[in-house]
């Protein structure tokens, strides 16, 4: 049931009289006392007794005086924090991003915000590209740093670029082909393999390297929708695996084979949907991750 005729209400609680109360709203007193027996009839109720100067709250009036005076806050609230998510300074920023941005840009990027905007709260979902995009469509989060192609993600999304990668095959530090020598195209080929899903972003990429040379993708002895799964994979077995330098870099016992053949580049940077424009907080985490990138160029 919506109520009407609650500020009228609050405005009579505060005078405790109808002259006053009608004055302060720039109304006619006939006009609220109107407005008012509205409201009593709606509640089937009596808000005030009319017989006393000034007029007092009767018990059903004291109610409704406290649930509105709470409705009334909150609705202040409500408006405070729409104007500190306009302004970016408040609010709950939803964020996405994939592994590679876990290990460097993220952890930096999100307190650096957060200095400049104490009361911005940050939820960070972790994930890969599919996982991402459908997080997204669901307006579970705002946007998402991951590997991207506009390819893959269609004119629905909004992308930037931010960073270029070079893709390796990598292998844990006492694997064979960590020997200091370039391998063929046929010596990985013939190793055992664990890699991400069938639709991940690096998955498409290492299917395109072996086709680029006519050769198929080895059919993964291990497939995986978790990354941290895969490196755990990868540091307790002699199996290959596809990822970026980042990923290289950020795990000491993970080290890259060499080959005598060229490695993709990954493209790096945010998406956010087209239908859905980036909420100032969001620009603002998107700048500072900008920044970052500059200074810490994969």
């Amino acid at each position: 049931m919506k109520l009407n005729g609650l500020s009228q209400f609050l405005a009579v609680c505060a005078t405790r009289n109808l002259t006053a109360a009608a004055k302060m709203l720039g109304v006619s007193q006939p006009a609220l006392t109107q407005a008012i027996g509205k409201l009593e009839r709606q509640l089937d109720v009596t808000l005030f007794d009319r017989s006393t100067r000034p007029l007092n709250l009767t018990a059903y009036g004291s109610a409704l005086f406290d649930y509105a005076t709470r409705l009334e806050q909150s609705t202040d609230d409500l408006i405070d924090k729409f104007e500190a998510m306009k302004s970016g300074s408040g609010g709950l920023l939803r964020v996405g991003c994939g592994p590679d941005w876990v290990h460097e840009v993220m952890p930096l990027a999100i307190p650096r915000l957060q200095d400049a905007h104490p009361q911005l709260r940050v939820n960070l979902n972790v994930a890969l590209n599919d996982d991402l995009r459908k997080s997204l469509d669901a307006g579970e989060i705002e946007l998402f740093f991951a590997s991207i192609s506009d390819v893959y993600l269609g004119s629905a999304y909004r992308t930037q670029i931010l960073v270029r990668q070079r893709m390796h095959i990598v292998a844990r530090r006492d694997h064979p082909m960590i020997d200091g020598r370039p391998h063929s195209l046929d010596e990985v080929s013939a190793a055992q393999w664990a890699m991400t899903g069938e639709e991940t972003f690096g998955r498409q990429l290492a299917r395109r390297l072996f086709s680029q040379w006519g050769a198929d993708l080895p059919l993964p002895s291990v497939e995986t929708n978790s990354v941290p799964a895969l490196i755990n994979i990868l540091h307790n077995s002699q199996k290959l695996g596809f990822l970026s330098r980042a990923h290289a870099d950020a795990f000491p016992n993970i080290a890259i084979v060499e080959t005598d053949f060229d490695m993709p580049m990954r493209e790096g940077g945010v998406v956010w949907r087209s239908d859905r424009p980036l909420l100032p907080a969001a620009e603002n985490l998107l700048e500072h991750v900008r920044q970052l990138v500059k200074l810490h160029p994969h």
